[in-house]
């Protein structure tokens, strides 16, 4: 069958061949599935190249897990981006913390900031390769009964290698 303006036309259902109608949307849904896919693809690079290794020289906690001294791997959990992961080089032991990403301010990147309070010393914010790319871990109730406790709170660094 055909149409006035000389197009062929769908015997069935009178609305052109088969595939006319529906190229557009099928485009259209293959375009947003590619988009989606880029989006999380690109969400998931960024969370895992940010990661620090660090040899922290004493021994710290992390939310309310305690580490001891040594080399660690600090990164972010590819399906949670917010969450923090501190991972000793042989993944036996690990630490995870919920965190508050983006601008830290100024300081040196790649770098640990642990408060501490008499001889315990918490992680409290980790910089990434800028002072614009780092997370801000809140305090836990573990630190703040050191900080009552102490009463005074220094600073103490580490870099990253």
């Amino acid at each position: 069958m055909t149409r006035p303006n000389g197009n062929p036309r769908c015997a069935r259902s009178g609305r052109g061949t088969a595939l006319e109608g529906h190229t557009p949307m099928k485009r259209i849904i293959a375009i947003a599935l590619l988009a989606i896919a880029t989006l999380m693809t690109a969400g998931s690079a960024s969370a895992q190249s940010a990661v620090l290794k660090v040899d922290v020289p004493f021994n710290f906690t992390v939310s309310s897990t305690f580490l001891p001294a040594g080399n660690y791997d600090i990164g972010f959990d590819s399906k949670h981006p917010d969450i923090l992961i501190v991972q000793d080089r042989t993944s036996s032991i690990r630490a995870r913390a919920l965190v508050e990403r983006g601008s830290i301010g100024p300081g040196k990147p790649g770098t640990l900031i642990l408060h501490r309070y008499g001889g315990q010393y918490f992680l409290s914010e980790v910089r990434f390769g800028s002072a614009s790319n780092g997370a801000f871990l809140p305090a836990s109730k573990l630190e703040r009964q050191a900080r009552e406790e102490s009463g005074k709170e220094d600073l103490a660094s580490v870099a990253a290698h």
